[in-house]
């Protein structure tokens, strides 16, 4: 099990966020969507360190993560927001994976500060390589 990687995880991304974002991140905007992102690479790279199995790691980080978002449900397009932006982490953990934390939170930064603004859910869904925020 994987809990106090994502635990160890979870912290350090609440501590980069508000460090690199202020309070900012708790809202539905793009300093939100990079700590979506942020906080799956993170899990990721932690159960990497507890055990070595990239696929289990990103199995985990993903099914923990929508597991979260549904144990602490928001509005339909915060929810789709929230599992699209960590998937990004899941898809973007791949060219990061060998990068140090200083240049993932530059390169997730700059992944925010591109961040596409929704709308509705539909479209969510039609966006594929960029984060997403609402506000």
């Amino acid at each position: 099990m994987y809990v106090l990687p994502t635990v160890l995880a979870t912290k350090e991304c609440m501590d980069t966020a508000q460090r690199e974002y202020g309070s900012k991140h708790h809202l539905s905007n793009p300093a939100n969507a990079f700590r979506h992102a942020l906080w799956v690479i993170l899990i990721i790279r932690k159960c990497l360190i507890w055990k070595r199995n990239e696929e289990k790691a990103i199995v985990w980080a993903k099914k923990f993560t929508d597991w979260h978002e549904k144990f602490s449900p928001n509005e339909a397009l915060e929810e789709a927001m929230d599992l699209h932006n960590n998937q990004m982490g899941i898809v973007l953990f791949d060219k990061l994976k060998y990068k140090s934390e200083i240049e993932i939170v530059s390169f997730l930064k700059q992944k925010a500060s591109e961040a596409v603004k929704i709308l509705t859910v539909k479209e969510v869904k039609s966006i594929e390589d960029k984060l997403v925020y609402i506000e």
